[in-house]
């Protein structure tokens, strides 16, 4: 892990947005969804970003890559999705979603959120990147909409890469640390579970309001999203790849991963509905 940034690996400029087809999904409202709250929550990493380059300052290398490799890419990641949308659904008012979004999500996403050292917090990202790696390999292989496909490719990579750094980095506080096996799986749970709680009515409320600004928002309208993922987009998850990817800061012994791959496979199936 070197101290000096790269170049960012691609810019927003390199994605051609003439090749869109807006017809192909303009009236896939579980699509719009999904891709406007990933931007909401793609353009939030900045303040995320600053709560652990704060809490780990005495990591220079860290922070200089959470700085200035990290944040940025989630940044563009966060425009790119947000062009997209504006491409396809021009109605969406992102500056009414965008305000009522972040001053909701800042209170909520402060220091007091993270793991209680470096080790596990770096293991409870490698959950995050392995979500969010999974959330655009899902949308390409759901979509055949030329464009979103190659923005979605491009954020699965980054996504994968920032995988890899966590993990390395995860892999040297352990060595520092010494975590237990039992404070791993603790802390990768709790990251887990977090994915299925309420927190993500957050981001659709908002994404609700840009959407809807003359509707009233009820809970049943997250409830009627979540139905409609499951039944059409989540059925496209790499379970295997996930599982793999979650199971992986455990450093489980080959006798006990492999089982525990395969429960963890069968239990993410379930829950996505997948078919493979």
């Amino acid at each position: 892990m070197s101290s000096t940034a790269a170049p960012l690996p691609w810019l927003l400029e390199d994605i051609d947005f003439s090749i869109a087809q807006p017809q192909r999904v303009r009236e896939d409202e579980a699509l719009f969804f999904l891709l406007a709250t990933s931007a909401l929550v793609e353009t939030a990493t900045h303040h995320y970003a600053a709560n652990l380059a704060e809490q780990y300052a005495d990591d220079a290398e860290l922070g200089d890559w959470l700085r200035h490799q990290w944040a940025p890419e989630e940044l563009q990641h966060g425009r790119a999705l947000r062009r997209y949308v504006a491409t396809v659904w021009p109605q969406f008012d992102w500056e009414r979603a965008w305000t009522g979004f972040f001053v909701e999500y800042s209170a909520a996403c402060s220091k007091d959120e993270l793991e209680a050292n470096a080790a596990l917090e770096m293991a409870a990202r490698c959950v995050v990147e392995t979500g969010t790696s999974t959330l655009y390999r899902t949308v390409l292989d759901y979509t055949d909409e030329p464009l979103l496909r190659e923005i979605a490719r491009r954020l699965r990579d980054d996504e994968v890469r920032h995988y890899s750094y966590f993990y390395a980095a995860a892999r040297r506080y352990h060595a520092q640390q010494r975590p237990s096996r039992w404070a791993l799986l603790r802390a990768v749970a709790r990251r887990v579970l977090e994915a299925f709680d309420d927190d993500g009515e957050i981001a659709f409320r908002h994404a609700w309001a840009g959407r809807h600004p003359g509707r009233a928002y009820a809970s049943a309208d997250y409830k009627r999203f979540q139905r409609e993922l499951r039944a059409r987009i989540t059925p496209h998850t790499p379970v295997a790849m996930s599982a793999r990817m979650l199971l992986k800061p455990l450093a489980l012994p080959a006798w006990l991963g492999r089982p525990v791959t395969a429960a963890l496979v069968f239990g993410l199936r379930r829950a996505a509905g997948a078919r493979a």
